[in-house]
């Protein structure tokens, strides 16, 4: 690669890298399909700044519903209820090592059960596991709540509080 051309393209990558906004682009409740939305690969793959989360309700009965709000420090995400299958998802792209870090929460309420302040996404740490597929997937089963980053090898992270 000529110099010529390494220096026009370095601004380029530049832009690539640190232009990207956290605020979320879209977000998708879909509360009556068992089917999660596809994976979406972009071309920034390499580069790790466009992601995608899921949170899953993946409960044995619809006795309860998953209750669920997220939130980051710029956007409230609302109220969403989730019954088996359910799949609330967002999409968003980090600005990475321009404050303020990309950092997503949920709270979530299942019956008598609950979690508070799930880090679903945290730019410092979190994201490495989801770089691979740009994918977190948190899926809340009746002993806990579980993380995926294809949607099919959950590891548990979280067990459930009692009220």
């Amino acid at each position: 690669m000529s110099p010529f051309t390494f220096c026009c393209l370095l601004p380029i990558l530049a832009m690539i890298i640190f232009v990207p906004s956290s605020h979320p682009i879209s977000a998708v409740a879909n509360t009556n399909s068992h089917r999660v939305m596809g994976m979406e690969m972009g071309m920034n793959h390499f580069f790790c700044y466009s992601f995608r989360v899921h949170v899953i309700d993946g409960f044995s009965s619809n006795q309860q519903p998953l209750l669920l709000h997220c939130w980051s420090k710029d956007q409230d995400l609302g109220n969403h209820t989730l019954y088996i299958g359910g799949d609330f998802n967002f999409h968003f792209r980090v600005k990475f090592l321009i404050p303020p870090f990309t950092h997503f929460a949920c709270d979530m309420d299942w019956g008598q059960r609950y979690l508070r302040n799930v880090e679903v996404f945290d730019e410092t740490h979190t994201w490495k596991w989801c770089c691979k597929t740009e994918q977190c997937y948190w899926r809340a089963q009746d002993d806990g709540l579980f993380f995926s980053d294809d949607n099919s090898s959950y590891v548990k992270k979280y067990g459930w509080q009692q009220y």
